[in-house]
């Protein structure tokens, strides 16, 4: 028998005996899943749960022994005792209300065991590097979708398979700028915001390659110029956060990524080149609708900002029940209750979101083991970075970036609520799952896959 076929037959037992690995299998749903997730959400949703399922199941470890389970365990157990208490004992709330207050679990429990079914699909790096091209790769379809609004002014809503995929693009107004595919300028900003320091690790990537130099120059622009066009206040300002964690070789090549801006500035400046040139260089970025939104009124009088009356209102709900909270999507009515003089519906912070919905206790737990393992990890990958060599610098700083851009979600959501979209939601736990990966690999647990 030939070399060759020996090869042949040894690939394609290799082959067969991958396919019939169900973490093998979980794996490729997992990654479809997280490729079709900005674009195809219902689609994605379904895979990434599956994957859960398949990544939950199969291992050695029981979901009720790993300590970092243990405060969502509980906060589930908090949830739908909440749920059973203003199920029975509040006779003020109808059957329709009974039924939001239950579907709003969705919005947590699911992902307190995906949490757990995600991670040995990221225990390693080379599998979050895996993921983050994903995310970016996957992300192409927003910033299409966005570019194509703002600049061809080319309309929305589309929608594919019978409704299964939306995609909005709404009409532009004084109102409402970027959106892409999302239904909001704030969800698309949040989207962006949270997936570019995975951007920008790629970009201060040491590569001889110059065309992967010049592809993920150009992708983070992108990304920059989207976050702009959404007119988002909290997606620009992670913009800058961002940059101020990542390291120092990041912001060096991101100057020179802004620069590309300057230089319609400065030929604005030449005579030559000055007529009519500042109102078409207005039409491309929306300097008046930036202005507007970061008046210095805004600044110089916080009072004034709306979300200060919106904090106020909801801290008086929250202390009015602390135990148990009101259920699911209550604010608005709550917020009417007190005379809110605003048109909302969610409190502008996910934490008092979750006070108010399913009490203080709930909210507290979720709110401190996010912090605690943002800490931890980030401890542990700082401590990694006296013990690596300069040629294995971006080792260092991807596990970095994958931090960042839970820290950019966390704290967007002190400001504003984007989570119950459900891309925004998924990738926050797909990020914090990574973390806890992160977390375990360091301190040397081992590892019960090799893919």
């Amino acid at each position: 028998m030939s070399i060759i076929t020996i090869s042949k037959d040894l690939f394609a037992k290799n082959l067969k005996n991958k396919n019939q690995n169900p973490h093998y299998v979980g794996l490729k749903i997992f990654h479809c899943g997280i490729l079709f997730l900005a674009a195809a959400p219902s689609i994605s949703l379904v895979l990434l749960f599956s994957s859960s399922i398949i990544g939950g199941f199969n291992r050695p470890h029981n979901y009720f022994k790993d300590k970092f389970n243990y405060p969502f365990i509980a906060v589930a157990i908090l949830m739908i005792l909440n749920c059973l208490i203003i199920n029975f004992f509040k006779k003020d709330i109808d059957s329709f209300e009974i039924t939001k207050i239950w579907i709003g679990l969705s919005n947590w429990i699911p992902f307190f065991w995906c949490f757990w079914g995600f991670q040995p699909f990221l225990e390693s790096q080379q599998l979050r590097i895996k993921s983050a091209k994903l995310f970016i790769i996957g992300s192409l379809p927003v910033l299409i979708s966005g570019f194509s609004q703002y600049f061809l002014k080319i309309y929305g809503p589309f929608s594919f398979f019978n409704n299964l995929i939306i995609w909005y693009q709404r009409p532009l107004d004084s109102n409402h700028m970027v959106t892409g595919l999302f239904n909001n300028q704030n969800y698309a900003g949040a989207w962006l915001c949270i997936v570019f320091p995975l951007c920008l690790v790629f970009l201060g990537k040491k590569n001889d390659n110059k065309f992967q130099k010049i592809l993920f120059f150009l992708l983070c622009f992108s990304f920059f110029f989207m976050i702009i066009l959404t007119t988002s206040r909290a997606a620009i300002f992670a913009i800058f956060i961002s940059l101020f964690l990542s390291g120092h070789v990041i912001k060096n090549k991101f100057l020179a990524l802004i620069s590309l801006l300057s230089i319609p500035l400065i030929l604005n400046l030449i005579k030559v080149y000055s007529l009519n040139f500042q109102s078409k260089f207005f039409n491309f970025i929306p300097f008046e609708r930036l202005i507007k939104k970061a008046s210095l009124t805004n600044f110089s009088n916080i009072q004034l900002d709306p979300r200060i009356e919106i904090w106020q209102k909801s801290l008086e709900i929250i202390k009015s029940n602390l135990l148990t909270g009101y259920g699911a999507g209550s604010f608005e009515l709550l917020y009417k209750q007190t005379n809110g003089a605003l048109e909302i519906f969610h409190s502008h912070n996910i934490f008092f979101e979750l006070a108010i919905s399913h009490g203080l206790p709930s909210s507290l737990i979720i709110f401190f083991t996010m912090i605690y393992i943002v800490i931890f990890s980030w401890k542990i990958n700082f401590d990694q970075l006296g013990k690596k060599s300069e040629g294995d610098i971006v080792f260092k700083n991807f596990d970095k970036a994958w931090i960042i851009s839970f820290i950019i979600f966390f704290l967007i959501h002190i400001v504003d609520i984007t989570y119950f979209d459900g891309r925004i939601s998924t990738i926050s736990w797909i990020l914090l799952s990574g973390m806890v990966c992160i977390i375990k690999s360091k301190k040397g647990l081992k590892k019960p896959y090799q893919v």
